[in-house]
């Protein structure tokens, strides 16, 4: 189990690796009214991330795949995701002038008027970004292949959307904790990610992309 887990760690930190989760979070909890929809957008994405690859694992279980077969078809799905993460990296590379600002204006623009379910749906879907979705089919694949029983990997799930969703995470535990002192380090992080963030994300992607596709051919 410590293997898949820690290959599961490893497809939720690529995922992780987005500015604009993180984004949208420090922008909730900068809001006038953070308390109405912070709560409820990280519970969207935690349950958007375990819904996606619970499902993907019951689903791919269902496929007529020979036992013998499952390692290779893990790997090919493991080499596939390598490979359009490798892509997606280069792609961040060519737009790294470009920014979300467009993007995240249109979101703060709604908090103002937003209501609890609002945040809670904006939560759930940004689970379905390609590149979340791509992530979380693989993983569902790894805790479907290795045929757990269903505590095991239910942690397993709960454990890759807690890790894949720490850009939301982690800043609403630090705001819940000291919401006064919280505001400056939100807002210098804010900043640094409309800044950094692209370029951070893209070679981490990168990095993570070659090391499954490293992997997934060794294992084919």
């Amino acid at each position: 189990m410590l293997s898949t887990l820690t290959s599961l760690v490893l497809f939720a930190l690529a995922g992780a690796m987005s500015t604009v989760p993180a984004s949208a979070t420090i922008m909730i909890l900068l809001s006038p009214d953070p308390r109405r929809g912070a709560v409820p957008f990280l519970v969207g994405s935690l349950a958007g991330s375990a819904v996606i690859v619970g499902m993907s694992a019951v689903g791919l279980q269902l496929l007529p795949v020979r036992p013998r077969m499952k390692d290779e078809v893990l790997a090919s799905f493991t080499l596939a995701a390598g490979v359009i993460l490798v892509a997606y990296s280069v792609y961040l590379f060519a737009h790294m002038r470009e920014s979300d600002s467009a993007m995240l204006g249109k979101i703060k623009a709604r908090f103002h008027s937003a209501r609890p379910w609002e945040f809670l749906l904006l939560g759930l879907a940004q689970n379905l970004r390609p590149k979340a979705l791509l992530l979380a089919v693989t993983a569902g694949a790894l805790i479907s292949v290795r045929e757990l029983p269903p505590l095991q990997a239910g942690l397993l799930v709960l454990a890759y959307a807690t890790v894949v969703q720490s850009a939301v995470v982690v800043p609403i535990a630090v705001w819940l904790r000291s919401p006064e002192r919280a505001n400056a380090p939100l807002t210098a992080l804010y900043e640094w990610l409309q800044r950094n963030g692209r370029r951070i994300a893209a070679i981490a992607t990168l990095a993570i992309g070659l090391l499954m596709v490293g992997y997934s051919a060794v294992q084919l």
